[in-house]
This record gives C-alpha cells, sequence and structure tokens, in this order.
C-alpha cells in the first residue's frame, strides 16, 4: 500500500495490484468521514479486471475525507481516501464540531459543494459522448457526478441539438413518442456487478475475435478412476485433495507438449508460442467467474497439480488471489462436469488460442472389445469438449490433439 502524509493527513491511493494492472473500480466503502479506523483495517473494497480487492488502510486514525465514490475507476496511484493519523479516539472532528467553518460551498442536502469534481471515467465518458458536465445533475456525494449520471444523461437524448427553425415556418419537429414497456408484476431490474460486466465484455469480444470451433472426444475414465481410488487416501493424509480434474490437467500439459500450437496465443498476424505450460483453471464463484494460472504446470506432478487447484480455487472463493495470478495463462481448462454438465462449447479465454472443457463423469453402459468379442459394460465416461480458434489451427490438430489426450487418460498415462 502506497502512502504520503501531509501534517497529519495521510493518503490512501490506488495501490498497484499487479503489472497488468492500471486502474481499479471502488466496489464498497467500508469507512465514511468520520469514521476511525485502525492501520491494516480494510477501508474499501476494489476490483479490477482481473480480481477483487481489499484495500488495508495504511494508517490507525479517523476517515477525512472519500476522493471517490462507489463505482468509480480510479487510475493506481491516485489518492482515494485520506486519514487523520494524529486524531484520537473520541475526539471531537469536524462532522461533530458545530463552530462555522470559513465559506465553503454546500451542496442542497448540507454535503460539502463536489459538484465540480470529475473522476477520470466521468471525463472519459462525457467528452467520448460530447456531454457537457455542467448540464448533467450529479447524486453523489455534495452533487457529485457519478458514471451512471453521465450515462443516465446520454440515454435520455439531452445532448442532442434541437433543430434551428424560422420563426414564421410552419413546419414543427415531430414530438418524440415513447411508447412505455409494459409492467409485468414481479419483474425487477438491477445493475450488472463489475465483474459481471468484465465477463460479458471479455465474451463477447472473445466471440468477435476469434473463429471459435469446438470438437469433442467421449473418454473412458476407467484407469482413472482405478488410479485415484488407489491414491486418494494416502494424498488426503498429506493434505491434497485428488479429483479428476488433476488426472486431466496432467493428461491435457503432457499432450500440450506433443502439440505445442495448442500451447499458444495469437498476436495480430503473429502467433505467440510458450515455452511454459501457464495453466489457467476456471474457477466459479457466487458471483461470476475467475481463471487463476498455475504458472509453469508441466513442472508439477499429479500430486503437485492437485494441490495447486486447491489452493488457487479456495483463494479464489475467499478472494486472495493476488493480480498477477489470473494473467499469463497460456492454455485453458473448465470444470462444468462438477455441478453435473454433460456438453458445452466453451468461449475462448484471449488471447489464448484453447480452452477445454471437463463434462460430468457419469457411468453408462458401453460396448467393449475384447478378446471373445464385444460385450456390453458399465464404465466411468466422459466427454471432453474443446474449443479452439481457427486462425491459429486446423480441425485435424484439434482432433488430433484430443486423440492424444484421450488415449493417456484411457491408457492410465496420467502422472
Amino acid at each position: 500500500m502506497n502512502s504520503s502524509s501531509t501534517e497529519q493527513l495521510v493518503a490512501v491511493e490506488m495501490p498497484k495490484m499487479g503489472i497488468s494492472v492500471s486502474e481499479g473500480t471502488i466496489l464498497e466503502w467500508r469507512k465514511q468521514p468520520g469514521d476511525w479506523i485502525e492501520a491494516d483495517e480494510t477501508i474499501a473494497d476494489v476490483t479490477t479486471d482481473k480480481v477483487d480487492v481489499e484495500i488495508p488502510s495504511p494508517a490507525t486514525g479517523r476517515v477525512v475525507r472519500l476522493s471517490a465514490e462507489a463505482g468509480d475507476t480510479v487510475p493506481v496511484g491516485e489518492t482515494i481516501a485520506e486519514i487523520d493519523a494524529e486524531a484520537q479516539p473520541g475526539q471531537a472532528h469536524p462532522d461533530e464540531d458545530h463552530a462555522p467553518e470559513p465559506e465553503k460551498p454546500k451542496a442542497e442536502n448540507g454535503e460539502a459543494d463536489r459538484s465540480g469534481f470529475h473522476s477520470p471515467v466521468v471525463r472519459r465518458i462525457a467528452d467520448k459522448h460530447g456531454v457537457n458536465l455542467e448540464q448533467v445533475e450529479g447524486t453523489g456525494i455534495g452533487g457529485r457526478i457519478r458514471k451512471k449520471d453521465v450515462l443516465a444523461h446520454v440515454q435520455s437524448g439531452e445532448t442532442k441539438p434541437a433543430p434551428v427553425l424560422h420563426s414564421e415556418s410552419p413546419y414543427k419537429p415531430d414530438e418524440p413518442t415513447v411508447t412505455p414497456e409494459p409492467e409485468v408484476v414481479g419483474d425487477r431490474r438491477e445493475p450488472m456487478s463489475p465483474m459481471r460486466q468484465l465477463i460479458a465484455k471479455h465474451m463477447v469480444e472473445s466471440r468477435r475475435t476469434a473463429a471459435h470451433c469446438t470438437t469433442i472426444v467421449e473418454v473412458d475414465m476407467s484407469k482413472v478412476a482405478a488410479r485415484r481410488a488407489e491414491l486418494k487416501e494416502a494424498m488426503a493424509r498429506r493434505g491434497v485433495k485428488l479429483t479428476y480434474l488433476a488426472f486431466v490437467a496432467r493428461a491435457t500439459v503432457a499432450s500440450l507438449a506433443e502439440f505445442p500450437i495448442l500451447n499458444a496465443s495469437v498476436d495480430g498476424d503473429e502467433i505467440v508460442h510458450h515455452d511454459d505450460v501457464n495453466l489457467g483453471i476456471a474457477v466459479a464463484l457466487d458471483d461470476g467467474l475467475i481463471v487463476p494460472v498455475i504458472p509453469q504446470a508441466q513442472r508439477l506432478s499429479t500430486e503437485g497439480l492437485a494441490a495447486a487447484i486447491a489452493d488457487i480455487a479456495e483463494r479464489a472463493r475467499s478472494k486472495k488471489l493476488d493480480p498477477d495470478e489470473v494473467h499469463g495463462g497460456t492454455f485453458t481448462i473448465t470444470n462444468p462436469g462438477q455441478f453435473g454438465a454433460v456438453l458445452a462449447t466453451p468461449i475462448i479465454n484471449q488471447p489464448q488460442v484453447a480452452i477445454l472443457d471437463l463434462e460430468a463423469i457419469v457411468k453408462r453402459p458401453v460396448v467393449v472389445e475384447g478378446p471373445d468379442g464385444d460385450s456390453i459394460a458399465i464404465r466411468p465416461m466422459t466427454y471432453l469438449c474443446m474449443s479452439w480458434d481457427h486462425r491459429a489451427l486446423d480441425g485435424a490438430v484439434a482432433a488430433r490433439f484430443l486423440s492424444a489426450l484421450k488415449a493417456r487418460l484411457e491408457g492410465g498415462d496420467v502422472e
């Protein structure tokens, strides 16, 4: 956490949260002006295009000022709050002091007038749409203009100039006809969370960018199931939860070494080949999805991958990931099968060229070839669905990769 002090005031800055993060959006303020806060106590929750993080206070004292609203996007290093580090608990502070202060303009609600303060995101939206911010009514603290105020102003159409008519012209502009949407009992609207907005943005951009194709193979997981049963108890004693996903991840990493074009990314008109397999593992959250990365996954055994997957999943759900841990992936595996899904067409995590989908492992009757001919047997079966980018590879390569992966899993070559 960066901080700087002027006399007794300590500035709380939007912290640097990784080499790939240049700004953060404030989700919620935990403290308000006048509140007492301890050093390292959380003052605000912030989201980036990677993860949600908690911002700790750099000092003990009383919160004097918040420089940004919840929902504002603030560049790294910019001050978002100030703390009086010389204040004492129980000591009177400006909010409790009834003595008149030197001329400070007030908004109608009595708050200091902040209508002239505009966050970078507000200024960017206003510039993009040609909005005069003096014409926008702010709903924030002290009349401050927020992002939603500018967007509402744009949607209202008030930025469009009215047609100029001669004073004697018989023509009049048509009155706009507004057809109200029918109200349905039980309907409600709510804004997307910042994470939901980012997911929506990234998924739509990926569909527009990549030439998506999906190839699917069916896999008999009998030998994987048997090996898991052999190792599960011993690994549990070592604190490792052994899942089917760990076996699939290990076999995937080995297959990527055989088909390196799948461990690549597209950069303009170039294909970037990666030496390391930085394996992304999609983790479902209560309010979205995140893909933390296991770096240099090719160096890990099945047990090592099982431990790494459990660690990043737990820290993702408890919001303890560092932003850099969701950056730099070269191939992604998603696992909707844990929720019972049996078939899907996942969207590629840009700028990667493929994503593998592990579906539910379900026992079902299959035809088995044996020395005495074919027979019907009950086997644990699953589908592996891989979406891939036709800009970087063709269907034959995708099919051969999945066939190699299938052979490893069915042959028990997973450690």
